[in-house]
């Protein structure tokens, strides 16, 4: 069992941005990268889920990356179906979770949810100016089980989901490691 394991969530259809957000740029970097790149210092496996139509132009890019879809009974569930779909991949004990959609990421995010991991919670969610985020967060590999019943009862939720397994909010003074991109207007304003 791998002690951490990467998920970045690339499931999305990208619909208000008008193309593909992983492989928009920032500073000629895909957006994927920068997950990519916060993930690597705590990581030994990292996974994108993506939806089918993505994973070649991924396959393209980096070969060595590994692409999986969301698990077949609960494709295109959201992002618990990603998280579900990695822990059903690989075998970890905590998951460490980001969006594709999310170019100003930082290891530093990870590095304060990993010095605060203890076996008594289900998951670590920063929260920045009172809002929670769910999708910047880590997951014990104890909630798989949990996932699963959501996702067989159409639970899609992940907000929904914290309130069912014991998190541990962190607080956090940096909002820019959290500037999620829905349009193409959100990044020409950063």
């Amino acid at each position: 069992m791998q002690p951490f394991v990467g998920v970045i969530l690339a499931g999305g259809q990208s619909s208000r941005f008008g193309t593909a957000k992983a492989f928009a740029t920032r500073n000629e970097i895909p957006f994927y990268q920068y997950s990519i790149t916060a993930l690597t210092p705590f990581c030994s496996s990292i996974l994108v889920v993506a939806q089918s139509q993505w994973c070649s132009r991924f396959q393209r890019r980096e070969q060595s990356l590994h692409i999986i879809e969301d698990h077949p009974d609960f494709k295109g569930d959201g992002p618990l179906a990603g998280i579900y779909s990695v822990m059903e991949t690989v075998e970890g004990e905590w998951y460490m979770v980001v969006p594709i959609d999310d170019p100003f990421i930082r290891s530093s995010v990870f590095q304060c949810l990993k010095e605060e991991v203890d076996l008594q919670i289900d998951g670590i969610v920063p929260v920045v100016a009172g809002k929670i985020q769910p999708l910047i967060a880590m997951y014990h590999h104890s909630v798989k089980g949990k996932i699963l019943a959501e996702l067989s009862q159409g639970q899609r939720s992940l907000k929904n989901f914290l309130n069912k397994i014991n998190v541990k909010y962190i607080e956090m003074d940096d909002p820019v490691p959290f500037i999620n991109i829905n349009r193409p207007e959100d990044f020409k304003r950063k």
